[in-house]
């Protein structure tokens, strides 16, 4: 491959010949069939879609600053092409200049603030953040509402690319606190429509292969705010739907508020979570119930969910007869971790945290989550975080610090009242990608989407706490 500077027109004129002469000329045994090829950049970058021409320009060299491709002021690109499709790409664009390298083990180009790289899903790795093209992912296109079309055709294909399988495919989306309680209660009654809050967020979380969130007050009746406590939590038992309506598969139950109404009520909430399909994981009717892993299929394979609470008070963890929270300890976290990574090849592991508002994770949570990772977990953090709090890539694995609020009432400041929702993509039992969908709350109890300058200014919030090589 060597540089040649052509105009977009040549660029564009050049690749449809070459990819025609490299699908008339490919062996199948040899290249098998064409498969999807993955423009992949910094997870920090702020570019999320190029257009057509755009994505021409770089794959034939015309392109070499980010300048050329939106960001202005931003910097010169650095391509790098996997190694495993190396030989059908020189074919396509011979006269391309580029690194070639394995992108999934070279752990430099994690850090890499100027990558462009292209690989097909063998080298996707979840530090790196994935460019559409003209709106357009190899898993569908993404609208402004942030749902996925899964029947739009990808435009970048390349003999010899490993092609992508529906069946090996499959997201979570995962949500922060939901705690329908106080405020929350009379913003809804209001509106006069009790799915109210969730008129934004219902679409992406149904659309969702399992959609996670952490439910941390128990629902009952009579359940009238103000409340004689205004920390002593409940929910109205019609709130539920607003959970059933966005489709919720997994509940998170390792939150301190559960058993604030009385354990009978907890029961009850489980009770009606277990009769609608979901399942709930870190809190249960019984000590032995709330300390077990949950497995829950997706796809062709199985997700592990383990989770628990660190921070009481004692009234909210399980016993043996009474239902709650799963009570953190040493023992019981490696036990349980180490389980669900025998059992499942993508593991979660949340955890109740006693740091619920600084954005600077605490020494305790850090250990805590890298032993998690050490001891297989896919994907672990805290849950009960009221505020957007910073991420970090350990050993190539996620840790989410805090997403935020999410369904609740908090609205004393901007950091309350902002979250995102992670929309995390798998592929072949592997985690390799996720998106960060944000909004801020309004009314009390309903989440806005946020775009394009409003939503930057969230994600460069998130990055300024985010921690490790990938953000250093």
């Amino acid at each position: 491959m060597a540089f040649a500077r052509k105009t977009t027109a040549d660029l564009i004129a050049a690749i449809a010949l070459a990819t025609l002469l490299a699908a008339a000329s490919c062996v199948p045994a040899a290249c098998g069939q064409r498969g999807e090829l993955f423009i992949v950049a910094h997870f920090t970058n702020p570019l999320d879609s190029i257009s057509r021409e755009q994505c021409a320009g770089i794959l034939g060299g015309g392109i070499k600053d980010f300048d050329g491709l939106g960001w202005k002021g931003g910097p010169a690109t650095h391509l790098v092409i996997d190694e495993r499709i190396a030989a059908p790409f020189a074919r396509a664009f011979p006269r391309t200049e580029a690194r070639i390298a394995r992108i999934d083990e070279d752990e430099p180009l994690a850090a890499d603030r100027s990558l462009i790289g292209v690989c097909d899903i063998r080298g996707l790795k979840p530090h790196f953040k994935v460019i559409a093209i003209d709106g357009t992912y190899p898993w569908g296109r993404r609208s402004r509402d942030y749902t996925l079309d899964r029947g739009t055709s990808y435009p970048l294909l390349l003999p010899g690319a490993r092609p992508l399988s529906a069946m090996e495919s499959f997201t979570v989306v995962q949500t922060g606190v939901t705690a329908m309680t106080r405020a929350f209660i009379s913003a809804v009654a209001r509106s006069g429509d009790v799915l109210y809050p969730v008129g934004e967020t219902a679409p992406i979380t149904a659309q969702a292969d399992l959609a996670l969130t952490s439910n941390e007050v128990s629902f009952l009746d009579p359940c009238r705010y103000p409340f004689k406590d205004r920390m002593r939590f409940c929910s109205p038992v019609r709130f539920f739907e607003i959970l059933r309506h966005s489709g919720f598969d997994v509940i998170e139950l390792t939150g301190n508020h559960n058993n604030d109404y009385g354990s009978n009520h907890n029961a009850r909430t489980i009770e009606l979570f277990e009769k609608s399909g979901m399942v709930c994981f870190g809190g249960g009717r019984d000590r032995a119930a709330a300390e077990s892993v949950r497995f829950v299929p997706a796809g062709t394979r199985r997700v592990a969910f383990a989770g628990f609470n660190e921070v009481g008070p004692v009234e909210a963890w399980a016993t043996e007869t009474e239902p709650g929270a799963a009570r953190l300890s040493k023992v019981l976290f490696e036990e349980k971790v180490r389980d669900a990574a025998g059992g499942a090849p993508i593991v979660f592991v949340m955890v109740q945290s006693a740091n619920e508002n600084e954005p600077v994770p605490w020494s305790s949570q850090i250990r805590l989550f890298h032993r998690a990772i050490d001891l297989g977990a896919t994907i672990t953090g805290s849950s009960s975080a009221h505020r957007a709090m910073g991420i970090e890539f350990y050993r190539g694995r996620l840790i989410l610090y805090g997403l935020g609020n999410f369904l609740f009432d908090q609205m004393q400041t901007v950091h309350h009242r902002r979250g995102l929702m992670a929309r995390h993509h798998f592929y072949d039992g592997r985690h390799v990608q996720t998106e960060f969908i944000p909004y801020i709350i309004h009314d009390y109890c309903r989440p806005r989407l946020l775009h394009d300058a409003a939503a930057r200014s969230l994600m460069d919030e998130m990055f300024r706490y985010s921690r490790g090589p990938v953000f250093d």
